[in-house]
């Protein structure tokens, strides 16, 4: 009875599919995985730099947010058209090499102006990177083991979220909180790069 039936452990294995790592989409996947240890580093560090470093104000916190989700909701309007226009790949390449800027700006920052300036672009940028990571990633998944590919990067998605936030605030500790970001931009350019190269 039930013979026909997939044991939950080898049904965990066929959809992970580790052999998928030793092909090109593996190594695809490894850039994907340094794009998101380094795009999740400095997240945990924003909330105090904004508080103990630039001293801003819950209400100036909350129009940077503001700024910063219409730009990036503007962009994602033009996105599609853009997209047919440069292909995934040159989107995906163009908003990494520009991720860099949201830390940058904010680690360079001494009040509020630079902080607005620093919603509006990193808004834009994460506007042209989310959707270029997603649709690149379509692109590059065997179509015959999409569903394989996709539980693949989750795992790598996940995993560059906790290795991330780990290491932001060890970071921190070292080099100090605004140190940390601008180290943490010249990670995620470094990203950009080789998502130019391996993306």
């Amino acid at each position: 009875e039930g013979g026909w039936r997939s044991s939950p452990g080898k049904a965990m294995r066929s959809m992970l599919r580790i052999d998928l790592l030793k092909t090109s989409f593996g190594t695809f996947l490894g850039v994907y995985l340094v794009f998101y240890i380094f795009q999740n580093l400095p997240l945990p560090l924003f909330p105090l730099v904004f508080v103990n470093e630039l001293d801003l104000s819950d209400g100036v916190i909350s129009l940077g947010s503001t700024l910063f989700y219409l730009a990036m909701t503007l962009i994602s309007l033009g996105l599609a058209k853009l997209s047919r226009r440069y292909g995934h790949y040159h989107m995906l390449v163009t908003g990494g090499l520009l991720y860099g800027l949201y830390p940058l700006i904010i680690g360079l920052a001494r009040g509020v102006p630079l902080y607005y300036t620093a919603s509006i672009v990193g808004g834009a940028v994460w506007g042209l990177t989310s959707a270029s990571l997603i649709n690149r990633l379509m692109e590059k998944a065997p179509e015959e083991e999409r569903s394989a590919s996709m539980a693949l990067h989750n795992l790598v998605l996940n995993f560059g979220v906790l290795a991330g936030s780990l290491a932001g605030p060890l970071l921190a500790e070292v080099v100090g909180l605004q140190e940390a970001l601008l180290i943490a931009a010249g990670l995620r350019l470094l990203a950009g790069i080789l998502l130019k190269i391996r993306g």
